[in-house]
Parts: structure tokens; C-alpha cells; sequence
């Protein structure tokens, strides 16, 4: 039997979910501290375009969530928000209290190549989407967002092949016998990239697709 969330009302009367006897917002003014997170990511959203995906690596009690939406639509953006965690209580706390957004429990035990291919994941990191991180989460969280996040970036050899056969078209673009030395590399990087890259292949589209290739080592 799954044990009851521990909840606590900050100072500001708003409920605050209660994780290892850590809180997961703020005791004082959960609100405005997720109001002062979201402006700090202005800048991002002002680059992001209209219907492109957004995610957020960070439940915590989800008032920050709440505060990016209320940015996405000052910006005009229509696109998909995601929010991904490896605590089901977190997600389990902000699902019940925040609306349109898709919630992703992530099991880092599981490792990479499951993530990736999972539906509500593939749909959007096999494509252009803004990446965001909730520090305080991360923080408080560990290791365990930490490795979500390197799967995400895709940067390391093991991330970036698991990231690599959702993109069929780009992969068949590499040069075989180049792309096996990524193992040896302990950050993918565009010069890695360009190693790997069939350059007898001259044709427009592959091109367009090299540009994709390097947005996944972003």
C-alpha cells in the first residue's frame, strides 16, 4: 500500500509537497519563487517558435509549471509542455493540480534506450524542442535527474546511439567505420560530428539533416 503524501502549507497558504522530509517548493512563497524561475527563462522562450515543443526536467510541487505556462502564453506559444521526473510522488502531487501538460515519470534504473523509445518521449526529442532545467529540483533530486538529463542532451557515446536510431534518415548519412571511435569520445562534440559524416554525400537534404544532427549535440 502506497504511503500517504506528506503535504505542508507554506507561509503563503499554498500546499507544498513534503519528499524525504525535504520541501520541493518553497516554505515561505512557493508562488513567487516559481514566478521569479519562469522570467528567468524569457529569454529561451523568446527563441522558441509558435507549436514547438517545451520541456522541463523538474517537477518539485509543480508551481513553476504553472508559472511557464501562464510565460508560454504571453509568448504565443501553442506547443506541447512536458515535464519529466523521477519521482512518481511529485508527479503524482502536480498531476492532480495542474492541467495541460504531459508528465513523464522517468526511471533511470531502466536506462537510456528505454526512455527514448517511450512514446510520449520519442514524440518530441527526436525533433526540435526547447530544453529546460528546474535547478531546485535537480538539486534536491540528485543523481538520478542528473542522468535524465544527460539522456536528454544526448552528449555521451552511449546517449548520443540511443538517440541516433530515432533518426534513421541521419544515421544512414554517417560513415560507418567513423561513427564506432564515438565510444572513445567522452562528449560528443559537432567535431566528432563532422568526422563521422559521409562528405561523398552532396545532395541538399542530407545537408539539412547534418544541421539536425548537430541540434542533438546541443
Amino acid at each position: 500500500m502506497q504511503a500517504a503524501q506528506v503535504i505542508q502549507k507554506a507561509k503563503s497558504g499554498a500546499e507544498v509537497l513534503m519528499i524525504a522530509g525535504l520541501a520541493t517548493a518553497s516554505l515561505v512563497n512557493p508562488e513567487r519563487e516559481a514566478g521569479q524561475w519562469a522570467e528567468l527563462q524569457h529569454a529561451r522562450l523568446k527563441a522558441v517558435g509558435q507549436n514547438e515543443p517545451v520541456v522541463v526536467l523538474g517537477v518539485g510541487s509543480g508551481f513553476h509549471l504553472v508559472s511557464l505556462q501562464a510565460a508560454m502564453i504571453t509568448f504565443g506559444l501553442c506547443g506541447p509542455l512536458y515535464a519529466i521526473d523521477t519521482c512518481a510522488d511529485s508527479i503524482a502531487f502536480a498531476r492532480t493540480r495542474i492541467t495541460g501538460i504531459t508528465f513523464i515519470h522517468a526511471d533511470h534504473m531502466r536506462g537510456v534506450d528505454d526512455f527514448v523509445s517511450r512514446p510520449e518521449v520519442a514524440i518530441w526529442i527526436a525533433q526540435t524542442s526547447t530544453f529546460l532545467k528546474h535547478r531546485p529540483t535537480i538539486a534536491r533530486v540528485g543523481s538520478s535527474l542528473k542522468t535524465i538529463e544527460d539522456w536528454i542532451v544526448g552528449r555521451q557515446p552511449e546517449t548520443f546511439s540511443a538517440q541516433l536510431k530515432l533518426r534513421p534518415q541521419i544515421a544512414a548519412g554517417l560513415n560507418a567505420e567513423r561513427s564506432k571511435k564515438i565510444a572513445d569520445c567522452p562528449l560528443v562534440s559537432i567535431r566528432d560530428l563532422s568526422k563521422m559524416w559521409d562528405i561523398t554525400s552532396e545532395l541538399k537534404v542530407d545537408r539539412r539533416l547534418f544541421r539536425v544532427l548537430e541540434e542533438l549535440v546541443r
